[in-house]
């Protein structure tokens, strides 16, 4: 079990790796060093500043998640279990380390009612973000993307109506996995409940396609906001596969296939590069001492 637990991210390490040289074997370093040498740090910085202030909107968000399973968290615990997963999401692929609210919530809430509820939460996340890029891709006429955010909204709406009439009997396991279950089906059963989370969450996700606005300003290239909405969530899509390191790679990977009409390996790299530091290390870093008083 101790080899597996550490053969595992070694094996990750090794996938994000073998990507980047693949992706570096396409490229020169000078043509990437040009980039930032002559990149407009105001535009950066704005980009950084919209990620960093995301995390005040994720906090009001699972406050929200949390009210609607009738349980009550102040807004500022909220933003504490939220900076301190940080830690946890950065390293763990498909950021499923943000199921660690679970074991911060140990004594106030069931652990299975957290868990579910952070996966219901990031369903609708992937919705959101789905929805955003089915109307850029629709004004733009990419039936690629099109068929892609549309194919992703039909399996979670499938998925959520699959929830509400699953009816296993499982034994010993039939109340924990009716714990898991109970937040899917109160926002089937009480849609009320829901449009909260939306109204946040419609906001929250908003921040990496402005920040992938930014970030390609800032390394000289104007892209279509719509555009940006349009395909930057699939590279987020593409970065949740569980084979690297925060997505590192994979994210990369599709931001250069999927901007390559608008902007040079290099550039694409660059903000590839950029979102990794921001919204996964930089925050992983700012998270690191509420992580410590939370364990």
């Amino acid at each position: 079990m101790k080899t597996i637990k550490f053969v595992k991210p070694l094996l990750f390490l090794a996938v994000t790796l073998l990507i980047f040289y693949l992706i570096f074997k396409k490229i020169d370093y000078v043509s990437l060093k040009e980039v930032f040498l002559n990149a407009k740090w105001q535009y950066l910085t704005t980009g950084a500043l919209i990620i960093v202030l995301t995390q005040v909107i994720s906090a009001k968000k699972w406050q929200v998640v949390l009210k609607a399973m009738d349980y009550s968290l102040s807004f500022w615990d909220s933003f504490r279990i939220i900076m301190a997963a940080s830690p946890v999401s950065a390293v763990i692929p498909a950021k499923a380390g943000d199921l660690i609210r679970a074991y911060y919530l140990k004594d106030k809430i069931p652990a299975a009612k957290v868990a579910g509820g952070v996966v219901a939460e990031r369903f609708i996340d992937i919705s959101i973000l789905a929805f955003y890029s089915f109307l850029g891709a629709l004004f733009f006429k990419n039936w690629l993307i099109f068929g892609i955010s549309s194919s992703v909204i039909f399996l979670i709406l499938l998925v959520f109506l699959i929830i509400n009439r699953i009816r296993i009997p499982l034994g010993n396991w039939q109340e924990r996995i009716e714990s898991f279950l109970l937040v899917s089906k109160i926002f089937i059963r009480e849609p009320k409940k829901l449009l909260p989370i939306l109204f946040y969450g419609a906001i929250l996700w908003l921040s990496p396609i402005l920040t992938a606005k930014f970030f390609f300003l800032g390394l000289g290239v104007s892209v279509p906001l719509l555009y940006v909405a349009a395909a930057f969530p699939l590279a987020i899509f593409v970065s949740l596969l569980p084979i690297t390191i925060a997505g590192m790679g994979t994210r990369d990977s599709a931001i250069i296939y999927l901007f390559s009409q608008f902007a040079s390996t290099p550039v694409c790299l660059g903000v590839g590069l950029l979102y990794s530091l921001f919204a996964y290390w930089f925050l992983a870093l700012l998270g690191l001492p509420f992580m410590k008083k939370m364990l």
